[in-house]
């Protein structure tokens, strides 16, 4: 499907131009290759007597850095405290960790910030679930975007957080802005959801199983990213 099928024609054919025609097999792995917009964290994994997360987050300092064509945050005191070679790891085990892990990794395993240089080892290291799959469909999306000349640049711009996440296992919505490498001025809004959970010290991003949606605009109750404008124009 294309990003919006029912968009006036005068605007977003121009986004889908030949360098980065995207279908939904495209978008399943990139950085919302994640759960439908309503998905929960899954409860056979969910730890019951565990504190909720916080509706709201004090992020102290966050700073962006760039990550071939996209953007990842990064905080002194949320991590990752190691971000050397293509992993970004050093998470804190709170919800301001389980966001900037999720964020970090979904962009390094996405197929749409590296070679497979950086998505190969941050998917077997650093994800849990059907991770061969997860692989398969990584190379797909690095592979057709490299035949199209190009893939949309992805930046985490706002989260919300579901209700239902424990200190274990967090999941929450997403709004990421695409912007076209070839023309910058064209831009779209996409909506998914990560899931992060906690294993072996630090967290890790369980495989996604949908994809995400486009959308006109920034849906209600999302709150900006650190550092980052809930706008289309960026």
């Amino acid at each position: 499907m294309p990003w919006n099928d029912k968009a006036p024609r005068r605007r977003w054919p121009l986004v889908l131009g030949a360098a980065v025609v995207l279908l939904a097999g495209l978008l399943i792995a990139s950085l919302v290759y994640v759960g439908k917009h309503d998905a929960a964290p899954s409860s056979s994994t969910a730890v019951s007597d565990a504190p909720a997360v916080p509706d709201r987050l004090d992020w102290g300092s966050i700073s962006w850095i760039e990550l071939n064509g996209t953007q990842v945050p990064r905080s002194a005191e949320y991590g990752p405290r190691e971000n050397s070679g293509p992993l970004a790891s050093g998470f804190t085990h709170d919800p301001q960790g389980a966001v900037l892990a999720a964020v970090n990794i979904a962009a390094r395993s996405s197929g749409l910030a590296g070679g497979e240089e950086m998505w190969r080892p941050t998917i077997a290291r650093q994800t849990t679930g059907d991770v061969m799959q997860y692989l398969a469909a990584t190379e797909e999306t690095f592979r057709e975007a490299l035949g199209r000349g190009g893939a949309p640049v992805p930046v985490v711009i706002g989260f919300r957080l579901a209700g239902a996440n424990t200190a274990d296992d967090v999941a929450f919505d997403i709004v990421a802005r695409l912007t076209n490498r070839s023309d910058p001025r064209l831009k779209a809004l996409l909506v998914g959801t990560l899931h992060v959970r906690w294993a072996a010290g630090d967290w890790r991003l369980v495989v996604p199983t949908g994809a995400g949606r486009q959308v006109k605009a920034i849906p209600p109750g999302f709150a900006a990213m650190p550092g980052q404008r809930l706008t289309l124009a960026g």
